[in-house]
């Protein structure tokens, strides 16, 4: 089932205020502490192979993957209809778009680059690989008509792993990767062409 118009901009506004929340509360506090403290965690448990699993699912978030994959869903979606199919593109190029302008707005620095074992670029939130995973997940289960339970269940998905690999790979904070899955989860509610 669809997310129904009454239910669609609450839904995107509680993304985006727990956003808020985050962003506010990453340099100071409790939320702060613990986000260094699960990042430590996760860094003083990398092992070679740990690393080129993570780089290769990191890759998920790269737009030059994100996009052609987009693409090619696209083309399969368009059996549903091309304004369906067309609206999966603009939902992830648009949500990318916001997406970094936010994150120049919110400056939020990275983890310290002794920890890197990738080159980022930009600010650290939200996570821009995080964000590409879930929107285009989400955007591709919509424009294939899925609703429900998988349509909700392939962005958490998506974001929790390429997440996880930018976390594990020092170019994140923890907060980041939740701002980025909550950044998708938001503009897919408040863009959500049913």
């Amino acid at each position: 089932m669809a997310v129904t118009g009454d239910r669609r901009i609450p839904e995107a506004a509680a993304a985006f205020a727990t956003l808020a929340i985050i962003a506010s509360a990453g340099k100071d506090g409790r939320l702060a502490a613990a986000d260094r403290a699960l990042f430590e965690a996760v860094r003083a448990h990398r092992s070679k192979a740990k690393t080129r699993a993570a780089r290769i699912v990191s890759t998920f978030g790269e737009p030059v993957v994100v996009f052609p994959a987009l693409i090619v869903g696209t083309g399969i979606a368009r059996k549903a209809g091309w304004r369906r199919a067309s609206m999966s593109c603009l939902v992830v190029v648009a949500g990318a778009a916001a997406r970094r302008r936010l994150s120049q707005v919110i400056a939020r620095q990275r983890p310290p680059a002794e920890a890197w074992l990738d080159v980022p670029e930009g600010y650290s939130l939200p996570s821009k690989h995080t964000t590409l995973a879930a929107l285009a997940a989400g955007a591709c289960m919509r424009g294939l008509g899925a609703h429900g339970k998988p349509s909700k269940a392939a962005p958490l998905l998506a974001a929790s792993c390429v997440g996880a690999s930018r976390v594990y790979l020092g170019v994140h904070w923890p907060a980041d990767v939740v701002a980025g899955w909550l950044f998708a989860e938001g503009w897919l509610r408040l863009i959500d062409p049913e």
